[in-house]
């Protein structure tokens, strides 16, 4: 066996990092342009041909399925980092919705899209909230664990963890790869804001206090 076989991918991983690059592509391009956004307008910004990407979508409804499938995919990667690192609750949920919004506002280009699940229909809509319930359910676990192990105070969890995620998907609205703050900045200083009104001790003072 060649001494390369290991080292360099093979076709099918190929085929996968350039599906993955179309969708988060297309992410972007839905963020800027809307869901109206079409196959053209994604293969534009590429630089490939519409043809092109249906050797790896069948269709722009696919594309949006796969833009959120994405985003579910990096909600538990995440999570499943903050749940390694963290020694409490509180910990991992930090740092793992800290990880979740750096990729989304970094890596996503700040995908609107997720924000809109009525661009699905059928059983793609319902995969999707499927996803969401799951990880919902996840994130109130852990507020439970932080109250068990006395890093969150009493609260009602699922009250927690809407008003956690409400504060994290609304970024999608406001942000810009292009304005002062970086995607680490914003994504450590939102944690520790929307974190202080659920945490047992929060720090006197903020870390990462963005001034610009």
């Amino acid at each position: 066996m060649s001494r390369w076989a290991s080292a360099l991918p093979n076709r099918e991983e190929l085929a996968e990092a350039k599906r993955k690059a179309i969708i988060r592509e297309a992410a972007r391009v839905f963020s800027r342009r809307g869901h109206g956004s079409s196959l053209d307008d994604v293969a534009e910004r590429l630089g490939v041909s519409k043809a092109a990407l249906y050797r790896y979508v069948d269709s722009k409804q696919d594309l949006l399925y796969a833009c959120h499938l994405e985003a579910m995919e990096i909600a538990r990667e995440s999570m499943d980092r903050g749940e390694a690192k963290g020694r409490t609750g509180l910990e991992k949920i930090r740092i793992g919705m800290a990880d979740y919004l750096r990729e989304m506002i970094g890596a996503m280009g700040v995908p609107v899209l997720i924000l809109e699940e009525n661009a699905l229909t059928g059983k793609q809509a319902s995969d999707i909230m499927r996803l969401r319930d799951d990880f919902e359910t996840r994130m109130r676990h852990l507020v439970e664990e932080g109250i068990t192990d006395g890093s969150i105070v009493p609260v009602n969890p699922k009250i927690a963890i809407f008003m956690l995620l409400g504060a994290v998907h609304w970024v999608t609205k406001w942000y810009s790869p292009e304005g002062a703050w970086s995607a680490d900045e914003v994504a450590d200083a939102l944690m520790e804001l929307a974190t202080r009104g659920f945490a047992a001790e929060p720090a006197a003072k903020l870390g990462a206090t963005l001034h610009r």
